[in-house]
């Protein structure tokens, strides 16, 4: 089944609602919910409703003994929507933040909403793969981060049954 963009959205704010009502049921048990490709609900494109619904949740989550989880690929993407007011809601309410590489483009909008000094700005443009920048408090942190060897395993093993579904052979 193929969904259309809006149809996307939608389903990603249902899967959401009922994740969040998971959430606040106990209190005592920690959790976490991860929100990956998340300008589809905060973008220029998202539906103020929604967007305000996940302004919520990372005001709120810790009240909760949760964390929330913020993925994307393009900082500007937090951004986009009223003035970037759902973005900045997401950063303020985090109490750690974790960049990888990013773009001139993007170190630009970042800095206009996080702290960044002069050479946080090149750093964070020159990381490498696995390498990043991490603000925990008032700390910035260069961080590398390595797979463990049972990681390195998943990923091989996953990259080996892909190539054999790719070649048409079966696994045993």
């Amino acid at each position: 089944m193929n969904f259309g963009e809006d149809d996307l959205k939608f389903a990603m704010y249902v899967f959401v609602e009922l994740f969040w009502n998971d959430i606040k049921i106990d209190r005592s048990q920690r959790k976490a919910i991860y929100l990956d490709e998340i300008w589809r609900l905060i973008g220029v494109t998202s539906n103020m409703n929604v967007a305000s619904f996940i302004y919520k949740i990372f005001k709120t989550i810790r009240k909760y003994g949760g964390s929330a989880v913020a993925i994307t690929q393009d900082i500007s993407d937090l951004f986009s929507l009223e003035n970037g007011i759902y973005g900045k809601s997401i950063l303020n309410n985090s109490s750690i933040k974790t960049f990888f590489s990013l773009e001139e483009e993007n170190i630009k909008i970042l800095s206009e909403y996080a702290n960044l000094s002069e050479k946080e700005k090149v750093e964070i443009k020159s990381l490498k793969r696995g390498e990043c920048l991490m603000f925990v408090g008032e700390n910035h942190i260069l961080t590398k981060i390595e797979a463990s060897e049972f990681e390195k395993k998943m990923i091989n093993e996953k990259v080996e049954i892909e190539q054999e579904i790719k070649e048409g052979r079966m696994l045993d």
